[in-house]
């Protein structure tokens, strides 16, 4: 029988998304599972959207559409990247994909040779390494920590730049630490762009997901790197429209031709329904979003205040996204259950097993003694979590 991709067997699966699966497959046993895994609102989609949605279907508009999105859709993107960002782009500088994950790799196929180096800080979200493996170049990761809030600096990027360098993924607000930079760092760091000359993909599915008067500022706004930069955005996280599948992209035309054409023989275009779903969570009503918003600060308020008062765990405030990334390596190396907690991994599956509990581990998004949480979930499951987390961390000091 003949080999399989030696390439995909190298590639690591989402651990976001198998431990997700994992605790579903508890609690389709029984068990009472809390997780804390998925980066998914638990919010329903706002009513105007599924309406869209709806209607598009009562008027059959189930077809194919054109490659890069409906016109309907491209122009209000164009109007949103405008009003909100401050980018101005032309409806061609546009493409339209299944989610924003799909976008970023669609930018990175359109950019990136056999060879080229990617660079972005850790922690990551979990894909941009995958990702870039995927197509045939090497990702240079830059590390960053609790102790400076999780921020790369500019002269940590200038330091990793060289001539194989082709592009940094930025990504602000943070998934999985939610940190937000402020217009003054993201300056520096545009400046190092400027001078090098690499390209930017940057990541702002959270942009809306803010608290604390943190304020969102999109790096292609800034004209003298406008041209190297590919900005890619969605209604997943904002809209709660995970499901729906769309995610978007606006950089320089002879980028986006060439995405497109990727797009083109791999997935042709996103879902016609939800294109004209998101036409609506675009230009609709905002209200439900900023009661998200909030909802999400009280959550965020709950859970770090009561995970600050367990002795020997470090955990910051993050100001945007939904996650909190929790310093636990006072607790590697403890025994527990009969057995040496290892490593953040072994961590997480101990909360699983003996408090029902499922995180993801920091080393999943390259920082190992870390802990993922997700608040992205009901205070009354968050209430359950916080009292089992509580109880569990207690036992291990003990031990």
């Amino acid at each position: 029988m003949k080999s399989l991709s030696l390439k995909i067997q190298q590639i690591e699966e989402s651990q976001t998304l198998a431990l997700a699966a994992k605790a579903k497959e508890l609690k389709s046993t029984g068990i009472d599972v809390v997780s804390l895994t998925a980066g998914e609102p638990d919010f329903p989609t706002p009513a105007h959207v599924k309406m869209a949605a709806i209607k598009a279907i009562e008027e059959n508009f189930t077809h194919y559409t054109a490659n890069q999105g409906i016109p309907e859709l491209i122009r209000a993107i164009v109007e949103k990247f405008r009003r909100e960002n401050n980018l101005h782009f032309s409806p061609d500088q546009i493409l339209v994909s299944c989610g924003a994950k799909h976008s970023i790799y669609n930018a990175l196929q359109a950019i990136c040779n056999k060879g080229d180096e990617v660079v972005f800080q850790s922690p990551y979200w979990v894909s941009y390494p995958e990702m870039v493996k995927l197509v045939d170049a090497r990702p240079v990761i830059i590390p960053t920590s609790h102790e400076n809030n999780f921020r790369m600096t500019a002269k940590q990027l200038r330091t990793a730049i060289n001539a194989k360098t082709k592009a940094l993924i930025f990504n602000t607000p943070s998934n999985p630490t939610g940190t937000v930079y402020t217009q003054g760092e993201i300056e520096e760091i545009a400046e190092v762009i400027r001078q090098t000359g690499i390209y930017v993909i940057s990541d702002e599915i959270y942009e809306r997901v803010l608290y604390d008067s943190a304020e969102h500022f999109s790096i292609g706004s800034i004209k003298a790197i406008r041209d190297q930069v590919i900005t890619v955005n969605g209604v997943s996280k904002a809209y709660a429209m995970t499901g729906w599948r769309i995610g978007y992209l606006g950089g320089p035309g002879r980028i986006v031709e060439q995405a497109a054409k990727v797009q083109s023989q791999v997935t042709s275009n996103a879902t016609s329904i939800s294109q004209r779903a998101t036409i609506a969570a675009l230009t609709g009503p905002t209200d439900e979003i900023e009661m998200m918003i909030a909802e999400f600060k009280r959550r965020r308020d709950f859970v770090s205040n009561e995970l600050q008062s367990i002795r020997s765990l470090e955990c910051g405030t993050p100001k945007g996204a939904f996650y909190l990334f929790p310093y636990v390596k006072h607790f590697v190396g403890r025994r527990a259950a009969g057995r040496v907690i290892r490593d953040d991994a072994d961590l997480c599956r101990h909360f699983l097993e003996t408090e029902h509990v499922a995180m993801v581990p920091g080393s999943a998004f390259g920082a190992r003694n870390y802990l993922r949480l997700s608040y992205a979930c009901s205070m009354k499951e968050l209430e359950k979590a916080v009292e089992r987390l509580k109880n569990g961390f207690r036992k291990l000091e003990d031990a």
